[in-house]
């Protein structure tokens, strides 16, 4: 016993928590003392079938031990149902435990199972005193004996045929042929008053064993220096531990765990624990190829679930300490920082942004800064606070981030004056103002002041920062003052004011719109329209709004506000060909609109005239043997031209030589002959049929 001894004490301080398949059946279901159930698994192949069982609880498996099992079977025939006399059994004395002797003798040395399952049956057993207040212990200390020793013997049967047979909960049938099905049940060769037992049964058919499937989703987590492999159990093949295998050329293969890997779930869990091991003797970024087997209760080996992994560098540098950051312009920002004990790994820094000390910080370097440099300058704009932080990050693309610092941006500079200040007063004196929004990033809104005369002081009418580009007044319109005065200030966040904005006279109102407009008389040129109207008879037409839209269009564009007195407009801003619809609404004093005029319709023509090219030149190179044309070409057409040149030997008889793209200014003619003389024209021509005059010029071709 000395050798199993050792290999026992070897194997404790793995075990020490394990528990096995067989023993997990009793947790399942509520023990009731005195009585155990049978769990009982078969694995048939073409010429046998191995029988697998264990009684459900500790005190069962003791006694059982010592009556032994029986195991009979009956074979099934299609045209005959059993009856129970049908069984016979397969062994003539029941099946126990081998003595210790014959077990030393029939099981290797070498057999590690063989060695734990003989020190759980034989080993020296611990006898507590009798129960008394003196020794409230005893008991329990016993019960906790027998259940290491129950759990730790059924763990060796699981992985070991042999020691599983040793202790006698295995049999092998070999007295069947491929085809044939039977009903084995195993029980307790005798029965006894101190404890009751179940019979169990299963059903075989018999056929060639099927591989066993490999574990499910094999996949890695690389580690720093270690390799973290998961991966599931199958639904159907309930393993009783794994083996891990490893090789680092693919080829030769270690084993990592020299006992088979139990995955236990605690009672409480409410999910299984998943299957994982975690090799930490790895070397970062070398590549390992793993092998994962499931070890069947019959002490069998699945297929292998296999995967190449690998560990990397997850240490990160030591972190920056950002100084204080320092402000030398309106949006300059000014960053330095020191790093102690940098690794030789070290990359560089990294620069972020961010509105918020915690979180969305833009990177600044997407490319790390030298590590050798330890300052950077920001240009920021539209922001009053930001908050920075420095990362160290080394070869492996490690962060290690320094504390935020935040620079409070200073800002000295007021809102810009508000424009465009309108309004309008309604029949009962609400009065409608409205203003365009500033252009300061940092606005947050406008101080709106009101007079009844715009030589008196203005009265605030907003208590707090009105935010908005429109604000409600309601006013009195029955009073002698004709009209009511308005005059508004932008605020932005540090609560700097802009200086007032133009007083707007708004005039109380009257209900009655202006007149419309009359057209009188319309011109076109080739450039632009003309035209003329009778101005809104209205005598408080204030201004008129003039609109223009191309024909068909639905929508009017407003292109310019007139004063009252202006009765024609030159319209310059046309394209030939394009027939343009022109509308007046009068606006008077109070804000009333007329209804749109009857518009009037002008359409520019096109002469067909365009204009010529500038500085047409011609002269000979004789290097080349070729005259080389330049030109220039001012006007910037909407529509799209090109150049045509003319080539003869008479100014009368040029004929078309080349037509040239509008960005070319220059032209080599390689065509010639020594001793001419060469006359050239060019003309522009336009896809809408346009053409200029041709402007003419020469060059001699000296003889060879």
């Amino acid at each position: 016993m000395k050798e199993h001894t050792k290999y026992f004490l070897i194997s404790m301080s793995i075990l020490l928590l394990v528990q096995i398949t067989f023993a997990q059946v009793s947790d399942e279901k509520e023990i009731q003392p005195g009585k155990a159930e049978i769990a009982l698994l078969a694995r048939a192949d073409k010429d046998s079938v191995v029988l697998r069982w264990a009684p459900t609880t500790p005190g069962g498996w003791v006694i059982a031990n010592k009556i032994g099992y029986n195991v009979e079977r009956v074979k099934l025939t299609p045209d005959k149902p059993f009856q129970p006399e049908d069984y016979v059994k397969l062994n003539p004395q029941p099946i126990k435990p081998l003595p210790l002797d014959d077990w030393k003798a029939s099981v290797s040395r070498d057999n590690k199972f063989s060695a734990i399952a003989a020190q759980a049956i034989y080993g020296k057993v611990f006898v507590p005193q009798a129960l008394d207040e003196k020794n409230t212990n005893a008991l329990k200390n016993a019960a906790d004996e027998l259940m290491n020793r129950y759990s730790f013997a059924l763990f060796a049967a699981d992985n070991d045929a042999a020691t599983a047979s040793a202790m006698g909960l295995r049999f092998v049938d070999r007295n069947v042929k491929a085809g044939e099905s039977f009903v084995y049940r195993v029980y307790v060769a005798e029965q006894t008053t101190s404890y009751y037992y179940d019979t169990a049964y299963v059903m075989v058919e018999v056929k060639a064993a099927i591989k066993i499937p490999p574990p499910l989703q094999l996949t890695f987590e690389s580690g720093d220096g270690s390799i973290l492999l998961k991966w599931k159990e199958t639904p159907i093949n309930k393993f009783s531990g794994y083996y891990i295998y490893r090789s680092e050329d693919g080829k030769s293969f270690k084993k990592l765990n020299e006992m088979p890997l139990i995955i236990t779930t605690p009672k409480e869990a409410t999910e299984e624990v998943e299957p994982m091991f975690r090799d930490t003797s790895t070397i970062n970024y070398r590549k390992y190829q793993y092998k994962v087997y499931g070890v069947t209760p019959f002490g069998e080996l699945s297929e292998p679930a296999e995967i190449i992994a690998f560990s990397k560098d997850l240490t990160a540098p030591p972190a920056p300490i950002l100084d204080k950051p320092k402000q030398f312009s309106a949006d300059e920002v000014s960053l330095s920082w020191k790093l102690e004990n940098a690794t030789e790994d070290l990359v560089g820094f990294i620069i972020s942004r961010s509105n918020n000390p915690l979180y969305n910080f833009e990177v600044l370097t997407p490319k790390p800064l030298p590590k050798n440099v330890f300052n950077f300058t920001d240009k920021v704009s539209k922001q009053e606070e930001v908050y920075y932080v420095v990362a160290s990050v080394d070869t492996a693309g490690n962060l290690s981030f320094s504390l935020p610092q935040m620079v409070i941006l200073i800002d000295t500079v007021p809102p810009s004056i508000p424009t465009g200040l309108t309004g309008r007063i309604d029949t009962n004196g609400i009065v409608t103002l409205k203003w365009n929004l500033g252009p300061e990033w940092n606005l947050l809104g406008y101080r709106v002041l009101r007079a009844n005369d715009p030589t008196h002081e203005f009265q605030q009418l907003t208590g707090q920062v009105h935010t908005d580009t429109t604000y409600i007044d309601t006013i009195n319109i029955n009073t002698l003052t004709r009209y009511v005065y308005y005059r508004i200030a932008a605020v932005n966040t540090r609560y700097q004011h802009s200086e007032m904005s133009p007083v707007l006279a708004l005039k109380r109102p009257d209900k009655i719109p202006p007149v419309e407009a009359v057209f009188e008389n319309v011109s076109v040129t080739d450039s632009s329209v003309y035209f003329e109207w009778i101005p809104s008879t209205s005598e408080d037409l204030h201004y008129q709004k003039l609109f223009k839209r191309v024909q068909g269009e639905e929508r009017w564009r407003m292109i310019d506000s007139l004063s009252p007195k202006v009765s024609s407009y030159l319209d310059k801003n046309v394209e030939k060909t394009l027939i343009y619809e022109y509308t007046i609404i009068s606006v008077d004093s109070s804000g009333l609109e007329s209804p749109r005029s009857y518009p009037v319709v002008g359409r520019p023509y096109d002469t067909g005239q365009r204009y010529p090219v500038n500085n047409f030149s011609a002269k000979y190179d004789e290097k080349n043997k070729s005259v080389v044309l330049e030109w220039n070409y001012a006007p910037k057409l909407k529509e799209k031209y090109w150049f045509v040149i003319y080539r003869g030997l008479s100014e009368n008889q040029l004929n078309e030589l080349k037509a040239v793209e509008s960005d070319s200014k220059v032209y080599r003619d390689k065509e010639i002959s020594a001793g001419n003389i060469y006359y050239y024209g060019i003309a522009v021509m336009t896809s809408n049929g346009g053409q200029s005059e041709k402007v003419l010029t020469s060059v001699n071709i000296p003889k060879k």
